[in-house]
């Protein structure tokens, strides 16, 4: 798991437009990536451009997030820079949304979130830290 995560963080930008899917495991969530070539081989290469890269790519492996809000329906905008994610079994006031895949549909609440670029990081007015546990599923990015 944690090696897809940092393999996952090293090719975000490459990803952006990817989709994302999922589906829990006894041993932790599978995350499948595709680049839009539907068999995902033979992506063309993009050579260093000018600089359009400015964030740092930043390991997966920390937990400590920023939470700009937290949803029971899944919201159709975010902010830039944030991930949408569905965290099973989790609540907000004791309600819970819904996700289907593969014909199996799980409870549970959608997230947007960021990961925190270092742990003393100061939360921003108007959000939460939020601490990732559980099972996840990544669901796009803003």
């Amino acid at each position: 798991m944690k090696q897809l995560i940092i393999t996952l963080a090293l090719f975000l930008p490459v990803l952006a437009g990817a989709q994302f899917s999922g589906s829990p495991t006894p041993k932790g969530l599978t995350v499948i990536v595709t680049d839009g070539t539907m068999d995902a081989r033979h992506s063309p290469q993009r050579p260093p451009g000018n600089g359009r890269f400015q964030d740092p790519i930043r390991p997966l492996g920390m937990v400590d997030a920023i939470q700009a809000g937290a949803f029971v329906e899944r919201p159709d905008y975010g902010l830039t820079g944030f991930i949408l994610i569905f965290c099973v079994n989790d609540t907000v006031g004791g309600k819970q949304g819904s996700y289907t895949i593969n014909g199996q549909t799980y409870r549970g609440i959608y997230r947007l979130i960021r990961q925190k670029i270092r742990v003393d990081e100061k939360i921003p007015e108007g959000m939460t830290a939020y601490r990732l546990a559980g099972t996840v599923f990544f669901l796009g990015i803003s």
